[in-house]
């Protein structure tokens, strides 16, 4: 197993992409956390199934709760092997109506969040560890009604770079993964056919992507396989381009 025993902690890690990770992570023999701040029975549901350990709640606009919870999956286990940064929201709107409030949640779970977790973890992530910081498509090419969160993800790819520089030195790599647009429940719910048909012809691929695509790349930036990988984007996105 490629993780075998690597006590691996996905920020919210209850659902979507987070939960995919976390079950890639325990079928490779990883201690599999994940956190919750909204979706307590959905992060107990995967614990009681055998998918993971037992969840933590944790926001990850409080520095305060993430401090909690890093230190509780420590105490409880020694060390953070893997850190992913997978916690994000993100609020749609075309760009000039776009409101402050609107604006300074996104950036604060999605980029500011990250960046607390991170610094948070680091004390107790041993040297040849992994972090892994979940970006995104939009953070790459932009989009006219995603403003807030493509900023928020193009800043996680910096971040990324940054911190690889910082804990190069022990051993630690830090990479980000960037998912192109996934086939989901809400995916389906909110994506009208129309977009659909203006958004296949940009993917080479011609598809959406899966939640287990986006797992397998995340299972081979914690392995030992990535361990000359770091300060890098990754991106899974089907061969997404601009037209």
């Amino acid at each position: 197993m490629k993780l075998e025993g690597k006590v691996c902690l996905v920020t919210g890690g209850s659902r979507g992409i987070g939960a995919a990770i976390v079950r890639a992570f325990a079928a490779e023999g990883a201690i599999a956390v994940p956190t919750w701040v909204s979706q307590r029975e959905q992060a107990e549901k995967l614990a009681a199934d055998g998918s993971c350990a037992p969840p933590v709640e944790m926001d990850v606009r409080s520095r305060a709760s993430v401090r909690a919870a890093v230190q509780e999956v420590a105490g409880r286990y020694g060390r953070i092997d893997v850190l992913v940064n997978n916690a994000g929201i993100n609020l749609t709107g075309d760009f000039d109506q776009i409101t402050d409030e609107q604006w300074d949640a996104v950036l604060e779970v999605d980029l500011k969040g990250v960046f607390v977790c991170c610094q948070e973890a680091l004390p107790f992530v041993p040297d040849g560890g992994r972090i892994i910081n979940i970006g995104s498509l939009s953070g790459e090419y932009g989009g006219p009604r995603t403003p807030s969160y493509a900023a928020a993800k193009a800043g996680v790819m910096a971040l990324t770079h940054c911190l690889a520089r910082f804990v190069g030195h022990r051993g630690i790599t830090v990479n980000c993964l960037s998912p192109g647009v996934i086939e989901s429940d809400l995916t389906a719910q909110t994506m009208p056919a129309a977009l659909r048909d203006k958004i296949l012809p940009t993917i080479l691929l011609g598809r959406l992507g899966r939640y287990d695509e986006i797992a397998g790349a995340a299972v081979f930036l914690a392995s030992d396989a990535s361990s000359y990988m770091t300060a890098q984007t990754m991106s899974v996105n089907g061969g997404a381009w601009v037209r």
